[in-house]
């Protein structure tokens, strides 16, 4: 008997390197740079983006 897993994908991210914020957009199924405080956390034009999304995230929500 196989077991099934629920997974809860990130719904942002934050890359460590150059501190750039996305958000997933659930409308156009697309990752959108995050505004906080009225500013675009953009980052570094040229940065690789290595994101943080495993610090508290939890992706498995249920084994059944």
């Amino acid at each position: 008997m196989s077991e099934e897993v629920r997974l809860c994908p990130p719904t942002d991210r934050k890359c460590i390197l150059c501190e750039r914020v996305e958000e997933w957009d659930g409308e156009t199924s697309n990752w959108e740079i995050r505004e906080i405080n009225g500013k675009e956390m953009v980052g570094e034009k040229f940065c690789m983006h290595e994101w943080d999304i495993t610090g508290t995230h939890k992706s498995i929500i249920e084994v059944v």
